[in-house]
């Protein structure tokens, strides 16, 4: 999961003077990020491996003093915002006159499991904005995409700039040089929600439509669901509302329910499962979607009901949400 890898189709065999990083948010997982040896048989720069560049590194030392991303993500669950930080370093040797780097543009997107391939803009307003690193600096953008599908995500991060060659009396013209980062992860599911429709007996109400006495009835349905917790850590269940399908009315019958008497917010453990139930009745105030109600009450008794929308805070206050397909009645045999 996670593991970056480079398109090498067009590097060159010289190694780059500006670094990528990347590191999600919102995840504490960090991991202790420790220096190439200064003998090492690449002809890499230590200094290539840190966070920030620095002049000299103690390879005595075993504990080191920077966190980096660790070789995966971590887990990351449908409904959430995934966030991570986008950060290019300049890692040219301290001193060196020779070169210099502009033109820094850092861009990043997300191929979803439907193999859509979607730009995500940074944070700020400046979305095309390119820049000039100075020896030691650094240029950061914070990216986020909503998580709506389930299974295989990359995010491809690309990085380019313009290294100039300097001489003593001006500037010669400069080379654009480009790389770019794939890091791919599973996106799973953190809720599974399973539910049943049950009919109720028809309630009767007076009807002026109908003549001065007459009478229609009303169809009503409870509506159950079963709530599993399927991620890794606990969660809190901050809201779960029923958006009933016209012509219905929906009543929670949970633990926020219109009583006076508001209950704490739901904890699920891992594995835990919650059950919720859902009161469904036809709105007599309204004539829109009756017919269509009618008719499908008429072919086989199925018809829509609505969808549940759910709202959760993992135990690091990582919001999420998700929303059902639309639930339907049962079919009448």
């Amino acid at each position: 999961m996670a593991r970056p890898r480079s398109d090498t189709g067009n590097l060159p065999r010289e190694p780059h003077s500006v670094s990528l990083k990347v590191l999600r948010l919102a995840r504490p997982s960090l991991a202790q990020q420790h220096p190439l040896p200064t003998d090492n048989l690449a002809k890499i720069p230590s200094s290539a491996s840190l966070a920030y560049p620095a002049e000299s590194s103690d390879q005595e030392f075993l504990l080191s003093s920077n966190l980096s991303l660790p070789p995966a993500f971590g887990s990351a669950y449908v409904g959430e915002t995934f966030s991570c930080s986008l950060c290019a370093n300049n890692e040219l040797v301290e001193g060196n006159t020779s070169k210099s780097i502009s033109g820094v543009r850092l861009t990043a997107d997300m191929q979803t499991p439907s193999q859509q391939q979607i730009p995500l803009s940074p944070s700020d307003s400046e979305d095309d904005q390119t820049t000039t690193l100075a020896y030691g600096a650094s240029v950061q953008q914070i990216v986020r995409f909503d998580l709506k599908e389930e299974g295989n995500h990359v995010l491809v991060v690309n990085l380019t700039y313009t290294e100039n060659a300097l001489s003593s009396d001006a500037a010669s013209t400069g080379r654009v040089r480009s790389f770019r980062k794939l890091y791919q992860f599973q996106a799973q599911p953190c809720l599974s929600v399973r539910t049943k429709a049950t009919e109720l007996a028809p309630q009767e109400v007076p009807d002026k439509s109908l003549g001065p006495y007459g009478r229609s009835m009303l169809v009503r349905y409870v509506l159950e669901a079963q709530l599993e917790n399927v991620s890794e850590g606990g969660l809190v269940l901050e809201h779960a509302k029923l958006l009933g399908h016209t012509p219905f009315k929906t009543t929670s019958l949970n633990w926020d329910m219109d009583d006076g008497h508001q209950e704490e917010n739901p904890f699920l453990n891992p594995r835990d499962v919650l059950q919720l139930a859902f009161l469904v009745e036809q709105n007599a105030d309204t004539s829109e979607g009756v017919d269509e109600l009618k008719a499908n009450l008429k072919r086989d008794g199925r018809t829509a009901l609505g969808q549940i929308a759910l709202e959760w805070r993992s135990g690091i206050g990582e919001k999420g949400q998700l929303t059902t397909g639309t639930l339907f009645s049962r079919k009448r045999v």
